[in-house]
């Protein structure tokens, strides 16, 4: 194993990875699972894609680029719960497609929970993008976990600020401790929480929500979330305080290929395309991390719907381009399948490859 990975994974987890403590693990396949990821040299690296992760090629087979395992079924859904605080919404998630990989899975995940901690005042929406070879594996977690997190912060109504920041830190610290290993798998988060008319938006990575406002007989896209990536100042800037590196991946005349990506300074890995997010032990150790930037605002007659989706919708539909396609739709079910239909088009157009691609609607009243 790579010296410098092997100094990260330790400093991260407490865990010794020479020959002698590997007969001490309990979890064998957790084990087996880490030396595979991790016993890797900077030639193993490759670029599967131009945009989507860069995954280390340990000789494993082409479908597990993308994890392999009782991943989520295509999920279409539609709810008109009796809550105060919203009218509906409707969910919609659907396997992206590799070239050669018909076992690819699906490693985004939505959420969403109303009434929610037992009042129809409150709501719970989420959107978990997964990435890495056990990436569905880590979007699954936090999809089952956050909200529950979040719940029991005793300041959640006091300070919903901080308690949304700590929910994040604290169920990312228990993935980081438990049996899913996320050594170089991870998962963005977009979470949307409203207490009567307050919405909170919270995100980690580049999965994205944005509110739709009428105004003067016209639709508006409002942002709700900052996208967390190498190509923002303030976020390279944390990554290199951290020893980390920020720069593209090179092609074979040294021109930059993709976005920027995070990577140790002397090292090809992870490669990371965003600078926030859940797991990714390693990329934690150079200054990636869960922690969500929160905001705030209230909503009034004129904020009609919000979209959360992971980067399979954002990557080529722009938020005024989102929120217009959901307005000329009858309802939530034909909006997620008109969102869906346009960003595999476009991605069609643009890669060979199409990402997962997961959108939640939630409309006021």
């Amino acid at each position: 194993m790579a010296k410098e990975v092997k100094s990260a994974l330790a400093s991260l987890t407490g865990l010794s990875f020479g020959d002698k403590d590997k007969d001490k693990e309990k979890d064998k396949e957790k084990d087996e699972k880490r030396s595979q990821l991790a016993n890797m040299k900077d030639s193993d690296i490759t670029l599967s894609r131009r945009r989507l992760s860069v995954v280390a090629a340990t000789g494993a087979k082409q479908h597990t680029l993308d994890g392999v395992g009782e991943g989520a079924p295509n999920e279409r859904g539609q709810s008109t719960p009796g809550v105060k605080c919203f009218d509906k919404f409707s969910l919609y998630s659907h396997v992206g497609f590799v070239p050669f990989n018909n076992a690819k899975v699906n490693q985004d995940r939505g959420v969403a929970v109303a009434p929610y901690c037992k009042t129809d005042e409150k709501a719970f929406f989420g959107v978990f993008d997964g990435h890495g070879a056990l990436g569905h594996e880590v979007s699954s977690y936090v999809q089952k976990n956050l909200c529950e997190e979040i719940a029991k912060q005793p300041n959640l109504d006091t300070d919903t600020e901080a308690a949304l920041t700590k929910g994040f830190v604290d169920c990312n610290t228990k993935l980081a401790k438990g049996s899913v290993d996320c050594t170089f798998s991870g998962t963005t988060v977009i979470v949307c929480y409203i207490v009567g008319k307050v919405l909170y938006s919270a995100n980690s990575g580049d999965s994205r929500a944005v509110l739709a406002r009428l105004e003067d007989g016209k639709i508006t896209a409002v942002p709700l979330s900052s996208d967390q990536k190498p190509e923002r100042e303030d976020e390279a800037k944390r990554i290199k305080a951290h020893q980390g590196r920020v720069e593209a991946c090179k092609g074979p005349r040294g021109e930059e290929i993709g976005p920027q990506r995070v990577w140790l300074l002397h090292q090809d890995v992870p490669g990371l395309a965003m600078t926030r997010s859940f797991g990714d032990l390693i990329a934690a150790s150079v200054g990636v991390i869960p922690t969500p930037e929160v905001w705030k605002r209230t909503l009034d007659e004129k904020d009609k719907f919000m979209i959360l989706a992971s980067d399979g919708v954002w990557e080529f539909i722009s938020n005024q381009e989102a929120v217009d396609i959901v307005a000329k739709c009858k309802d939530g079910e034909e909006a997620c399948k008109a969102l869906y239909e346009e960003s595999t088009k476009r991605w069609r157009a643009e890669e060979e490859v199409v990402d997962d691609i997961t959108c939640l609607i939630v409309y006021f009243n």
